[in-house]
């Protein structure tokens, strides 16, 4: 269907690819991987003849059609979703069908395009595509804007359509459920795996195991061959004999140990502090013409808070954090500013509002003109752009490249908060856990947005749910959140059960309203059920909060004892850095005590019902 013979590709002096080859089997589900910048969206562009690769060639079967989501999306105006949608291919209801898979409703169909958020767009894009049907399907990272329904969807429809695959994803989990083969550029070759993606990592282990230990084989055999000709150099009746392993050495064919690529390393700069109270928001309304996103939202943010906000797409995320940061106005309300607080907004497409035709360093120098020029090539050495790549023009960027420049930008400025629209989005697995470690290292304030469930556990202390114009709060980390609202859904359940008539039950002629008692024996063993679960994750919450509590109470106690050393006062700077620690702890251990009180109230509430209920 598609094969890749012997193909090279560089740009300047970066080499992408060297002599590589791959072969594209028909029904395949390819899942291309790598580290940013090593060349997976070059490789797509070179198979959709966007690009040329410098040697080697890409063979195709005749007539084959390639359809492809690319990171950045063409602009669509002046259609509606159903329009850009459809566009003549298929009868229009396949194109609903897909779309109401994507998460649209029959009112989205006659909407514009321009009043779409960017994850909805992208999801028209995605309709157009999968309603295309062709024989190739290329997508470049297609779930960074799907909830978990709509992916869910997405991959099932995958699973059914037999389409071959070809896609970049940095979503793992999403790699191990969909394909039947790894595609991952190292060191500028396709090593090419079947299996999904945990089985290629078992692979790739295994065989940099066997790569490691050949190369210490040879490598002794080659001191060994070495020390033979030291030994006898100078010796002519080993002259022979020196010659000849001389010449042995020179066939050899060294084994290069495979080594991963260096990996981003920053952490954000201490801030000042500012106020307890960072925003408020105050009977917010905000309006995208006919569509009503707020009508009387309240929100507060307070100093040191983590927080995520999370629904589904188009539910006002991105609204929210564009008030927050001020860049949005709205009709109604207030917004206040706390005493200090200084402010870093990372857009969903921040990466995208990059000048293209600007330099790395040149980007970096924009944030502020007071910047030294060795401050901002340490910041650019810290996201792995060196020497001269400091000097590359962004248009040569790859999508993960862009997204740390916009990250190293945020710390050309300090600022105690940070607000943050899907910032692992384009990178690596290895660059997000750098990231999630900067964040829950950072000692200010930061809210964010992200589908990645695994950066949200990670990051989290709140989390905030928007939904029907509200924003709800669930006052701990995700894994609370998802516990919450799993039993407000089961709550949910249970009285809809209660309120409908027994399955079988068929009444004739009108039917007769219900008896005033519904609940049954086996609804409230249920309901014990539920409680007693309830009681066991709140308990372990508890402990957990507890155990945490003690032990920075206990590193509370040994820092006083360091800052009551009258040596230490010799030494101020030092002092000064750990007194800042101290009140960070401080912080963090009022607002674990605050969380300990919350959870220990829910608890005791869940405690007593459970009593009730024996």
């Amino acid at each position: 269907m598609l094969q890749i013979e012997g193909v090279s590709k560089q740009f300047a002096a970066r080499v992408l690819l060297k002599e590589t080859s791959a072969h594209l089997r028909p029904g395949s589900r390819t899942g291309l991987v790598g580290p940013n910048g090593a060349g997976k969206t070059t490789l797509l562009r070179m198979i959709l003849e966007e690009e040329s690769p410098d040697h080697g060639t890409i063979r195709k079967r005749p007539r084959l059609r390639i359809g492809y989501l690319p990171q950045e999306l063409e602009t669509l105006s002046g259609k509606t979703v159903l329009e850009a949608t459809h566009r003549d291919l298929y009868p229009e209801h396949e194109a609903k069908r897909i779309l109401s898979g994507l998460g649209f409703s029959e009112e989205d169909f006659s909407r514009s395009i321009e009043t779409l958020s960017g994850g909805y767009r992208m999801r028209v894009a995605l309709a157009h595509l999968l309603l295309s049907n062709p024989d190739v399907l290329m997508l470049d990272e297609p779930t960074n804007h799907l909830d978990k329904p709509t992916q869910a969807w997405f991959e099932h429809f995958l699973l059914q359509s037999g389409m071959t695959l070809l896609v970049i994803s940095h979503d793992t989990a999403f790699l191990d459920r969909i394909t039947t083969y790894i595609w991952e550029i190292r060191s500028h070759k396709i090593q090419e795996c079947r299996g999904n993606y945990s089985k290629f990592l078992e692979w790739r282990a295994a065989r940099d195991a066997q790569q490691q230990a050949a190369a210490k084989r040879q490598s002794k055999e080659i001191a060994h061959v070495q020390k033979f000709i030291e030994r006898f150099r100078y010796q002519a009746t080993k002259a022979r004999q020196v010659q000849s392993r001389i010449k042995q050495l020179d066939k050899v064919k060294r084994i290069e140990e495979t080594r991963d690529p260096k990996r981003v390393r920053f952490k954000f700069p201490v801030p000042a502090a500012s106020g307890r109270q960072v925003i408020a928001l105050r009977d917010v309304a905000k309006s995208y013409g006919r569509t009503v996103v707020y009508t009387s939202l309240d929100f507060t943010l307070e100093r040191g808070q983590r927080i995520a906000l999370v629904g589904e797409n188009g539910a006002g995320k991105s609204t929210l954090l564009k008030i927050l940061a001020g860049v949005l106005p709205f009709e109604q309300g207030a917004r206040t500013l706390g005493h200090g607080v200084t402010l870093q907004y990372f857009a969903q497409h921040q990466a995208e509002a990059l000048n293209p035709e600007r330099t790395i360093l040149d980007s970096l120098a924009e944030v502020s003109s007071m910047a030294e020029m060795n401050f901002l090539r340490g910041i650019a050495g810290a996201f792995l752009f060196s020497g001269q790549d400091q000097k590359k023009p962004i248009k040569a960027l790859s999508g993960g490249e862009r997204n740390r420049v916009a990250l190293a930008r945020m710390l050309v400025e300090p600022a105690n908060t940070l607000l943050l629209d899907e910032p692992t989005n384009h990178l690596d697995p290895a660059s997000v856990d750098v990231l999630t470690d900067a964040l829950t290292a950072f000692p200010g304030t930061i809210v964010f947005i992200s589908h990645d469930p695994t950066f949200l556990s990670r990051v989290a202390t709140r989390v905030v749910e928007i939904e029907d114009r509200r924003a709800r709060d669930y006052l701990g980390d995700y894994e609370y959140y998802l516990w919450k609202r799993a039993q407000e859904l089961e709550s949910i359940k249970e009285r809809s059960e209660d309120l409908t008539p027994r399955e079988g039950r068929r009444a004739k002629g009108p039917v007769k309203p219900a008896p005033p008692v519904v609940t049954t024996v086996p609804s409230k063993h249920a309901h014990r059920r539920a409680l007693s679960k309830a009681q066991a994750r709140l308990d372990k919450q508890v402990s957990r909060a507890e155990a945490d509590i003690a032990e920075l109470e206990s590193q509370i106690r040994a820092r006083d004892q360091q800052l009551a050393d009258p040596e230490l006062y010799q030494d101020f700077a030092r002092w000064h850095d750990l007194q800042l620690e101290q009140e960070r702890w401080k912080k963090e251990l009022d607002r674990l005590t605050a969380t300990w009180a919350k959870i220990s109230e829910e608890l005791e509430d869940v405690r007593q019902k459970l009593a009730a209920a024996v």
